[in-house]
């Protein structure tokens, strides 16, 4: 149950995690595409612009190489025979930037050198970029557009400001027009921004200009019209999957809970009589909640079914005292009766007086028997009473009972007191295999009153005081170590077995 709920709640929350996730990680894919093809493009003309550089520095005669002086670790890095790139955009985590200022104007303009080769450079992007469909800028060691009419620069944007340091700089930046309201859906998509890369110039270790190079990545909608086929795959897979989901769903937990809930209001409206268990519980936890539905009802079946019959017992038992007393009281308040009869009243009162005591005690016995906890196992010596008229006879002599000191005091006291009210001079319990067994050589029973001496109420001796409730305040102790007590023919007096689990004298053992 656990588990499927586990999984519900994984598949509830990964679906729109999972659909931000993968347009992210698609538009993310198309940015590192954009990113690298402008990097290579912007080391291409890098080295075009290094080159055409040099050759107007040697026309010139040699005038000294102007630009920031590249520190060691950037030296190394540039002057190594192969160079490799990580991607540094991340839609992830990078924060798209506004829209990319227009040039602002600057005291001076690029100097002799930078100016004679911009021609060249400017035919050779206007040539590349029919393919490439990238922006480009050329721009000298202070930042300033070579192809500007008037003196004007960007050396204030952080990706030209890195370059100008000997770096990469890469930015994401708004297009001119995007509507702010929508980024959220243009952001996932790739559209409304662009990719702007500044690469570095270099010549005899110092930043004499760099690449200023721009492009729209491209936009997740047209790879995914190119690639409907998947797409198309990927919806049927997934709503197949839910689909799947939601039939499992149903009949793992739906179902198996709306039968439970049926049978639970069939309780409640008294029926008892279906009380089987489901034919389809779903998990092994609705399984163990529906058995203990069933184990429920059956109890409270059972013990309505038991408070019923003791009501019935403990009235029809309680009826006749109370009519003796209430017959012996109205004798008793005529003036001419004789003493001998007023004597034999009063003892009948008392009588009667002590057998409905007995069987009240007796019945607050059995509720407080029921709801005591099993005990440690003690020596059956130690449990026997020792009445004067009655031999005990015990095999082996050194036996331990899987029952509680108290419990078999309790036991036996009823035992005991059962076979000397039938008579016996002798009793004989012997322990084997788990199974007690107790035979007097009292008067016994007929064979019709066997199957009926563990019942309530029931008794051979009710002429004599009995009141049926021994064997029962025995059976109540009993039940909490799951045996009963049972009567067997005998060919003399009475025979009693008692059968403990085969586990419970390990379990209990001290």
């Amino acid at each position: 149950m656990s588990f499927m709920v586990l999984v519900v709640c994984c598949v509830m929350f990964a679906v729109p995690v999972s659909a931000i996730l993968i347009l992210k990680l698609g538009v993310n894919r198309f940015i590192h595409e954009t990113e690298q093809s402008l990097i290579q493009q912007g080391a291409i003309y890098s080295s075009a612009y290094a080159a055409a550089f040099e050759a107007a520095t040697r026309e010139t005669g040699g005038e000294k190489m102007p630009g920031y002086y590249l520190p060691p670790q950037k030296r190394v890095f540039w002057n190594a025979s192969a160079r490799t790139f990580r991607p540094l955009l991340d839609l992830r985590q990078d924060k798209v930037l506004p829209v990319r200022p227009g040039a602002k104007p600057v005291a001076l303009a690029p100097g002799n050198r930078h100016r004679a080769i911009a021609p060249d450079l400017e035919l050779l992007s206007k040539r590349a970029g029919r393919t490439t469909l990238s922006n480009v800028l050329f721009l000298d060691h202070k930042g300033r557009d070579l192809h500007a009419s008037t003196p004007e620069g960007f050396a204030e944007l952080p990706e030209v400001n890195k370059a100008l340091n000997g770096g990469i700089g890469a930015v994401l930046r708004w297009r001119s027009g995007a509507e702010r309201s929508s980024s959220f859906i243009r952001l996932n998509r790739g559209t409304g921004f662009r990719v702007f890369v500044a690469y570095p110039v270099i010549s005899e270790n110092r930043v004499i200009g760099a690449v200023y190079l721009s492009r729209t990545p491209d936009e997740l909608g047209t790879y995914l019209s190119e690639e409907w086929l998947s797409v198309i795959v990927v919806a049927a897979v997934t709503a197949i999957g839910a689909t799947l989901l939601g039939i499992l769903l149903v009949r793992q937990i739906s179902r198996p809970i709306m039968d439970l809930r049926n049978r639970a209001r069939a309780l409640a409206r008294g029926d008892l009589e279906n009380l089987d268990h489901l034919q389809h519980y779903g998990t092994r936890e609705l399984a163990q909640l529906g058995d203990a539905v069933v184990s429920m009802a059956r109890t409270l079946s059972e013990r309505s079914t038991e408070i019923s019959t003791y009501t019935t017992h403990v009235t029809h038992e309680l009826k006749a005292p109370v009519t003796a007393i209430i017959s012996a009281s109205e004798l008793l308040e005529e003036s001419s009766l004789p003493d001998a009869s007023r004597r034999q009243l009063l003892e009948t009162l008392k009588a009667q007086g002590q057998r409905m005591e007995r069987l009240l005690n007796q019945l607050r016995d059995i509720t407080r028997l029921r709801q005591q906890m099993r005990g440690s196992p003690a020596k059956l010596a130690d449990m026997l009473p020792a009445p004067s008229d009655l031999h005990i006879i015990t095999t082996p002599d050194d036996a331990i009972l899987p029952l509680s000191l108290r419990h078999g005091q309790t036991v036996f006291a009823h035992l005991v007191q059962n076979a000397i009210g039938h008579g016996a001079s002798q009793i004989r319990i012997v322990w084997r295999d788990n199974v007690l067994e107790i035979l007097d050589n009292g008067e016994g029973f007929e064979d019709k009153d066997i199957s009926r001496l563990t019942e309530p109420f029931y008794t051979t001796r009710r002429d004599n005081g009995g009141t049926g409730l021994g064997l029962s305040v025995v059976n109540a102790i009993l039940e909490r170590y799951g045996t009963r007590i049972e009567a067997a023919p005998s060919p003399e007096g009475a025979l009693f077995r008692i059968a403990f689990p085969v586990d419970s004298q390990s379990e209990r053992q001290p």
